[in-house]
C-alpha cells in the first residue's frame, strides 16, 4: 500500500523551569494511504503533540515528517503554511466555526483562503453536507446548530479539499455518548467509502476501537501497537472498547 505520511525519529522538548523537558522522545511511524489509525493515550502522553507535528501546526525539535511525499520539516513558515492546507484537514474538539459565515461558507472555508469563491464549490459544499446530514442547514449560523451538528460542519469543512490526511484530535471530547458515536460514525464513514486516510488522538478505547489500528502513547514514545483491522460490527467494536477501558 502507499505510504502517505511518515515520521521519523521525532523528538519535541520545551524549556521548563531552566532545563529542557522531552514531550516526545524518538517517535517513528508510517501511515497508509486509506487506513485509520488511532493514538490513544493519557493526558501528558504526548499523543497531540504528536498529532500537531504529524500536521505541522508545530515543529519537531529533530527528526522529520514527510505528508504525501512532501518533507514538511525541510520546509519554510510560508511554504509549511500551503502544504498544510492543500494537503491536510484538521478537526478539533472544540469546532473552530467561524461564528459570522453560515453552514456552507464554513465548509467552503478552505475554498475562502485559497482566494476562490463559494460558487466555484457549491457542489461539492453539497455533496459534504449531505454525506453529514446537514443539507438542509447551510444558511444556518453555528450558533442555530447543536454541538454535534457543529462537529459535522467541522467534519466536512475538513473534507472539503479533499486532503491527503485527515487528522482529528479528540473530536468527541465535547460531545455526549450518543453525539459523539455518530461523529465517530461519519468519520468511519469517510474513511470506509472515501478512502480518506485518518489519525485520530484520543484518550477513549471506544474512540480508539474504530481503528484499523490503535497505536498506545506513553511518556512521549509508542510502547504498543494494536490491529483491529476494517470492521463494520459495531457491536464487536464497543466489545473491543469496553475490554479496553477494563484494561484487558
Amino acid at each position: 500500500m502507499t505510504v502517505i505520511l511518515e515520521a521519523h525519529n521525532l523528538v519535541k522538548s520545551y524549556p521548563l523551569g531552566g532545563r529542557s523537558v522531552e514531550a516526545l522522545r524518538g517517535v517513528s511511524l508510517s501511515v497508509s494511504k486509506g487506513e485509520f489509525v488511532a493514538i490513544m493515550g493519557s493526558s501528558g502522553s504526548g499523543k497531540s503533540t504528536m498529532l500537531h507535528l504529524l500536521g505541522g501546526l508545530d515543529r519537531p525539535t529533530s527528526g522529520e515528517v514527510v505528508i504525501d511525499g512532501v518533507n514538511v520539516s525541510q520546509l519554510n513558515d510560508e511554504q509549511a503554511t500551503l502544504t498544510r492546507r492543500d494537503k491536510t484537514g484538521f478537526v478539533f474538539q472544540f469546532f473552530n466555526l467561524i461564528p459570522l459565515l453560515n453552514v456552507a461558507e464554513n465548509v467552503a472555508l478552505p475554498f475562502l483562503i485559497a482566494g476562490e469563491s463559494l460558487g466555484q464549490h457549491r457542489q461539492r459544499v453539497q455533496e459534504l453536507l449531505a454525506l453529514v446530514g446537514l443539507e438542509d442547514k447551510a444558511a444556518h449560523r453555528p450558533d442555530q446548530l447543536s454541538a454535534g451538528e457543529q462537529q459535522r460542519v467541522a467534519l466536512a469543512r475538513a473534507l472539503a479539499p479533499e486532503p491527503a490526511i485527515l487528522l482529528a484530535d479528540e473530536p468527541t471530547g465535547n460531545l455526549d455518548y450518543t453525539t459523539g458515536t455518530e461523529i465517530l460514525d461519519l468519520i468511519w464513514d469517510s474513511c470506509d467509502r472515501l478512502g480518506q486516510t485518518i489519525v485520530l488522538v484520543t484518550h477513549d478505547a471506544r474512540a480508539a476501537a474504530y481503528a484499523d489500528r490503535v497505536l498506545v502513547v506513553r511518556d512521549g514514545s509508542i510502547r504498543e501497537e494494536i490491529v483491529l483491522g476494517r470492521r463494520r460490527d459495531h457491536e464487536a467494536r464497543a466489545l473491543i472498547a469496553r475490554l479496553a477501558a477494563l484494561g484487558l
